[in-house]
């Protein structure tokens, strides 16, 4: 009795360090078997046909049992380098942005005629930094209108 209490126990701890980890065992996928697909602008994108994605899952920045608030992205493929993603509440489905490295940060742009309505930065310490420029008259300054924590997958 005391090994299969001992047993349950060792059990029950596992599967808490589990749920700590905040990372999906399978991540969000439009498929449920096969490669990783991801939609963005209505589009299909198979991780095995852009070479993989290198991706930030990103929390609030106090609050992160709330899950997963966003995913920020780029592809593996060379060919693809100044083309990112993002995807919206943890899940699959999201949009095509422009993606650039400035030194140590990384940068998302994306919405409007131009691509530049929208932006998402994560500095080298991992906070996460989103802007609009929605309504944004040329030359002023803005703040971050979301701060978040964000972990390189």
């Amino acid at each position: 009795m005391r090994k299969i209490i001992g047993y349950f126990t060792i059990l029950i701890i596992i599967f808490y360090l589990m749920s700590c980890t905040g990372i999906p065992l399978r991540l969000p996928s439009a498929t449920s078997t096969g490669p990783r697909t991801i939609i963005l602008d209505n589009e299909n994108i198979s991780e095995k046909v852009v070479g993989g994605f290198t991706s930030w899952f990103c929390y609030d920045f106090v609050y992160k049992e709330k899950g997963i608030l966003l995913e920020v992205g780029f592809f593996g493929d060379p060919g693809l380098k100044k083309l990112g993603y993002i995807l919206y509440d943890g899940g699959f489905v999201g949009k095509f942005t422009h993606y650039k490295r400035i030194g140590l940060e990384h940068r998302w742009d994306w919405g409007g005629a131009n691509d530049t309505d929208y932006a998402f930065v994560i500095k080298s310490d991992g906070t996460g930094l989103y802007y609009n420029f929605t309504n944004v008259k040329e030359g002023e300054s803005i703040k971050a209108r979301g701060v978040f924590k964000c972990y390189k997958k």
